[in-house]
């Protein structure tokens, strides 16, 4: 156990729950359910996995307990709990998650309300009937845009008694505890907003109209469920959004539910509307909602769980110590490495695999994909692959071309197989060039942590060996005689044929890094994408007004789409527009397509199809990538040969790895 390490690995009590650590798995949506909300095996696997890897605490993704009054799923594939036909296939997820040597706990939702973007229970309307969601008013959601029908006194009293009987069924299934979904503005948290809540009967009009909902939810569990069975609600502490809830009210609310009987609160924060408070992306700080769980923690006595990128053990462990929280909790952190806690009370932190916050995960629920981790190709995978990999029939020798991602992982995964490994990258440094680069972004400098990973795995593999600072050309392939070749030697900047591209301020953004080019006065970037938006945010990103005006720097990012930065996950495209957006020295220019580039600056033809020149004293072509693939026909002689990741079509850091994975997976 490391020393510096203590707090986080103490046991820990949330009402009659005894827990060992002070780490919990927070819920995860996975959308690995049926179709009419049961228990999967796949499900089962990825929760175990979890179990297995020391978490003390698995809190469910969220269940649906009460379909016919709320009838839309947020999500298709969504668990359901509002019907004693889903015990039996719950309880084996809970025996499951107990022989994996931890406790589970139920997240139950009556609703998602006036924020619900699914569909009806009933499959096949969507694009026949038009949604008509429920709420506690009829006020929509800025996000889901749906027309909402209020619910009636008596629908909430029935809302209340059906909800008890899922905190009754979870409890037959074998949880240990039963959380009740009061976050992120969902039909629970709309009864307690003033955003929402404009009733005018006893679930409204005033402050104890708002909570007794709430109140009478965590009731009604402990009528069915019995007194002893904990009880934890997930709130947002402040939805950040105005005319929404604040800290103050949210304390008030938690001293209520401490003497209702409550065992912990869980402290979140946001709504749709605040979407990047209830899944920071990489711009947010981390440990960037521990401040609203230690005010509460000064006003209860009941334990406080913090949230928002926890995933550094020692961000985390420094949480606990000064008394912030009495625990930790994370989703993405353990999606990414479910061996987290196993690997901190080893003292193996150097092999953690960390979460980067790039929302890769939660991008593909939003578009009604299973989850994937970006840096975890197992993830979600759980029940092809075990804990380790499935040794190869016999040891080759093989040849990986190329130090990124996609390249480390094919080099880890082949000699983990038992494979004889030579990975050879160009440059001095694991990680490759393009991504290497890619570090330099404000706050992407813990995509590093990915480099440290691979490095950590390789010291261990005493059948695979390095080699920097060598260009692998034909010669010296034919030359190492491998059995198999997987060329991973990534992408390439695009230069369109514009005129004038060749001038000497014009720089590509791969060449402008790594230059490390210091610029001022006008910078047009030509490229509106992820790599545009990024260099753009890099560029503009000086921290006092003095140095901007000394300078006079102003960054113009000229886009041909409708939208900049199109091709970014949505919450994280979001928060860094909305950054530069309030830096004062970025524009951001949409529907613009570049014509020339002249000793003026750049020629650009706007939405009105007229020609403009944007002076420019730099120019930054942030056009994508194309395939870098200058051994592909001798690689191809090599009866084994995969060409992976940006070599066959420039993509994100998941495509890469996930590509290397199968490669290896396949020699």
């Amino acid at each position: 156990m490391s020393q510096r390490i203590e707090c986080l690995l103490k046991p820990g009590q949330i009402g009659t729950l005894r827990l060992k650590n002070r780490v919990i798995f927070c819920p995860c949506e996975t959308l690995y359910a049926t179709v009419d909300g049961q228990v999967t095996q796949r499900i089962i696997d990825f929760y175990v996995r979890r179990a297995e890897g020391g978490a003390a605490l698995l809190v469910t993704h969220t269940m649906q307990g009460c379909t016919r009054i709320d009838p839309y799923d947020p999500f298709a594939h969504s668990l359901r709990i509002d019907d004693n036909a889903y015990v039996p296939m719950l309880s084996e997820l809970t025996e499951a998650v107990h022989r994996g040597g931890a406790k589970i706990a139920a997240l139950v939702s009556p609703g998602s309300g006036a924020q619900s973007m699914g569909y009806p229970y009933e499959r096949g309307l969507e694009g026949i009937t038009e949604p008509l969601n429920v709420g506690a008013s009829e006020i929509q959601s800025r996000v889901a845009q749906r027309k909402v029908r209020k619910l009636s006194t008596d629908e909430v009293k029935t809302l209340v008694r059906v909800y008890g009987l899922a905190a009754r069924r979870a409890r037959t299934a074998g949880f240990d505890a039963f959380v009740i979904h009061a976050l992120g503005g969902y039909l629970v948290a709309q009864f307690l907003s003033p955003l929402f809540n404009t009733r005018d009967d006893e679930y409204g009009k005033d402050f104890e109209g708002r909570i007794r909902l709430l109140l009478e939810l965590v009731e009604s569990c402990q009528r069915n469920a019995g007194p002893d069975f904990p009880i934890i609600v997930r709130m947002s502490i402040d939805e950040f959004v105005p005319g929404g809830r604040g800290v103050e009210e949210s304390i008030r609310i938690a001293k209520r539910l401490e003497e209702a009987g409550v065992s912990a609160i869980d402290a979140h924060a946001g709504i749709y509307d605040s979407m990047h408070f209830i899944i920071p992306p990489l711009y947010l700080p981390k440990g960037v909602l521990v401040d609203l769980a230690a005010a509460v923690k000064k006003e209860v006595r009941i334990p406080v769980i913090a949230q928002g990128r926890l995933y550094d053990p020692e961000i985390a462990e420094g949480v606990l110590r000064d008394g912030k929280a009495d625990f930790v909790g994370m989703a993405r952190g353990l999606l990414a490495d479910p061996e987290w806690v196993r690997k901190v009370e080893q003292d193996r932190m150097e092999e953690l695999r960390l979460c980067t916050s790039c929302n890769q995960c939660i991008g593909r629920i939003f578009m009604g994909l299973p989850i994937r981790c970006a840096i975890n190709p197992v993830a979600g995978r759980e029940s092809q692959f075990g804990a380790t990999l499935p040794k190869a029939d016999g040891p080759k020798k093989v040849c990986v071309v190329g130090a990124g991602p996609a390249g480390m992982e094919a080099a880890r995964v082949a000699a983990e197989r038992g494979h004889r490994v030579k990975l050879f990258e160009k440059t001095g440094e694991l990680g490759g060039g393009q991504f290497r680069l890619s570090t330099l972004a404000p706050f992407k400098e813990e995509f590093k942590n990915i480099v440290r990973y691979y490095e950590s795995q390789f010291k261990k593999l005493k059948n695979l060996e390095v080699v920097l600072n060598c260009e692998v050309d034909a010669k010296r392939l034919k030359a190492e005689k491998p059995d198999a070749v997987i060329l991973a030697t990534g992408g390439a900047a695009r230069v369109p044929d514009i005129k004038g591209i060749d001038r000497p301020n014009v720089y590509t953004n791969h060449d402008f890094l790594k230059a490390g080019v210091k610029v001022s006065g006008k910078v047009v970037i030509a490229g509106g994408g992820c790599a545009g938006v990024g260099t753009a945010d890099l560029i503009s990103d000086i921290s006092t007004a003095d140095r901007l005006s000394d300078l006079g720097l102003k960054v113009t990012v000229v886009e041909m789409l409708e939208q900049c930065a199109l091709d970014e996950e949505l919450i994280t495209r979001l928060t860094l527009l909305h950054r530069l957006q309030t830096k004062g020295n970025v524009e951001l220019l949409n529907n613009y397509v570049v014509k020339e580039i002249t000793d003026k600056g750049v020629v650009v033809i706007g939405p009105d199809k007229k020609e403009t020149t944007l002076p420019a004293d730099y120019v930054v072509l942030a056009f994508g990538a194309v395939p870098y693939h200058p051994l592909e026909e001798v690689a191809r002689q090599f009866p084994n040969c995969q060409i992976i990741g940006d070599v066959v079509r420039p993509g994100k850091i998941k495509d890469a790895v996930e590509d290397g994975f199968f490669a290896g997976l396949r020699v």
